[in-house]
């Protein structure tokens, strides 16, 4: 049974396995080590929600203030790659939400403009673009900052 659930350190080398794994963020160089590291001192700061399937099958890193001080910000989320397609993205994503809406009706998350599969993803999941932040996070990319105005579901 695949369950939402908080990190824990023994996480952090299954979800460091799952970067590394996908090429979106191969470019940075990190190492599984590297990640797992990151992950591990996100946790202590801010929100690392771990899908569970008997062992870590993806997460999502949210920064409840990271939305200019006052809104929730998803800063990634990953599935492991045997698994995606599967809807585990949209459970973390609405894991996300729940977290973000107490925080204020807004949620927002960059996404490369070049990555059309994670903007169908979240177009699909009602966030629209409201900027583009050119030269970020390197000379020549461009990141697509998104937003959901978030609604109480009763």
């Amino acid at each position: 049974m695949t369950v939402v659930r908080s990190f824990e350190p023994d996480d952090a080398g299954a979800c460091a396995a799952i970067v590394v794994a996908t090429p979106l963020w191969q470019p940075t160089g990190r190492s599984a080590e590297q990640w797992a590291a990151l992950l591990t001192g996100a946790a202590r700061d801010d929100v690392v929600l771990v899908l569970d399937d008997g062992a870590p099958i993806g997460f999502a890193w949210v920064d409840l203030r990271g939305g200019f001080g006052r809104s929730a910000y998803l800063r990634m989320i990953a599935v492991a790659p045997t698994r995606r397609s599967t809807g585990l993205g949209m459970m973390l994503l609405e894991a996300f939400e729940r977290l973000a809406i107490a925080q204020g009706p807004d949620a927002f998350l960059l996404v490369s403009d070049g990555n059309r599969d994670a903007q169908r993803f979240y177009e699909r999941h009602g966030y629209t673009v409201v900027g583009r932040i050119a030269d970020y996070p390197t000379a020549g990319a461009v990141e697509l900052l998104l937003r959901k105005r978030l609604t109480v579901r009763l």
